[in-house]
């Protein structure tokens, strides 16, 4: 079991287990004092909803986005590598299939393009995976 980039878990959102990104390699983010991960929740588009429109995935671009489906930037967290790893053995969380470069790539992307990403997130995209700013 391990936590890495463009790798995606399946973790508890509400009543149902809910498609995250990982974002990053796991680091040390002195801001909150632990290994972390950033993680952002890809959620299904449901008709009359409002839904960030900064990064839509189509079905069939990983084999668990079944219709069309946006990146909910707003939920972007910052978890603790050794609580994933926890829940992971426990069963609560499970990993799925990667995302392709070219996914990721996009999803990275709409953290510049979404008016919703806190600025905690902005500084932890700046300093571990862009090393440049947003």
């Amino acid at each position: 079991m391990s936590v890495f980039k463009k790798g995606t878990l399946l973790i508890p959102t509400g009543p149902v287990k809910h498609l995250h990104i990982v974002m990053n390699d796991p680091v040390f983010f002195p801001e909150l004092g632990y290994v972390a991960v950033l993680v952002v929740n890809i959620s299904s588009i449901k008709s009359g909803q409002s839904y960030d429109e900064s990064c839509i995935l189509q079905p069939g671009l990983h084999p668990f986005i079944t219709c069309d489906s946006y990146v909910y930037y707003k939920d972007a967290a910052i978890l603790r590598v050794p609580r994933i790893l926890e829940r992971m053995q426990l069963g609560e969380i499970s990993q799925h299939a990667s995302v392709s470069e070219s996914v990721f790539t996009e999803i990275l992307a709409g953290f510049d393009k979404s008016k919703h990403v806190k600025q905690k997130i902005k500084r932890f995209i700046r300093k571990y995976i862009l090393e440049e700013p947003l």
